[in-house]
C-alpha cells in the first residue's frame, strides 16, 4: 500500500515534469517507471510475453532507456510505463510487427473506463478545460494544447487524483 502511494506521488510528479517539457504522457499517473527487477516484484509476477518482447524491440532499436512495463492490480494487467507511440519513428517500425493490432492493450473494462471518463470530466473543472475523453482502450488523446507545459495541470491533477487509475494514465499525441 505504502509503495503504490510512494509511486502515485511520483508518478504525478513525472507527468507534470513530462508536461512541462512538452513530452507526451503515456502510462503516468498511478505508478513511475521502474527498472531492473522492481517490475517484477509486483503481484503480477512478470509482464506477458508480448508486453516484455516488446519493450526489449525497443530497447534493442534505438530506445534503450525504455522503461519496464508496470503492474496495476487494480485491473490485474501489465502496461506500458511510457507509451510505445513516443518511441523515435524507427523504434516503432522497427518493432511493430510486435504488436497484435494498432493499439497496445484491448479495451480496457467499462468501469474502468467510466472511472477514466470521470477523470477527465474532473480535469476539465480543475482547469484543464480540453482535456479529452478516453478512446475505448483507455488511452488519451491530447490535444497539442496539452503537449506542452499547462499551468492548471499540477492543481487538477492533484483535484482529480481519486479517479487516476493506479496503473497509471496512457496518453497520446493527437494530432
Amino acid at each position: 500500500m505504502q509503495i503504490t502511494r510512494v509511486r502515485t506521488v511520483q508518478a504525478l510528479l513525472a507527468c507534470g515534469a513530462m508536461l512541462a517539457a512538452s513530452t507526451v504522457l503515456a502510462a503516468c499517473g498511478g505508478s513511475a517507471a521502474t527498472t531492473g527487477s522492481a517490475a517484477t516484484t509486483q503481484g503480477g509476477g512478470t509482464p506477458d510475453a508480448s508486453t516484455a518482447a516488446i519493450v526489449s524491440c525497443y530497447r534493442a532499436h534505438g530506445d534503450p532507456s525504455f522503461p519496464d512495463p508496470v503492474y496495476d492490480p487494480g485491473d490485474g494487467r501489465w502496461h506500458f510505463a511510457v507509451s510505445p507511440g513516443t518511441a523515435p519513428a524507427s523504434t516503432r517500425q522497427a518493432c511493430q510487427h510486435l504488436f497484435p493490432t494498432a493499439n497496445a492493450s484491448p479495451p480496457v473494462p467499462q468501469a474502468q473506463f467510466q472511472q477514466l471518463v470521470r477523470l477527465a470530466e474532473c480535469l476539465r473543472q480543475h482547469g484543464v478545460p480540453h482535456w479529452p475523453d478516453p478512446d475505448p482502450d483507455g488511452a488519451f488523446g491530447l490535444p497539442p494544447a496539452l503537449q506542452s507545459k499547462t499551468p492548471a495541470w499540477p492543481g487538477a491533477a492533484k483535484a482529480c487524483q481519486r479517479y487516476m487509475p493506479s496503473g497509471g494514465l496512457n496518453a497520446y499525441a493527437a494530432s
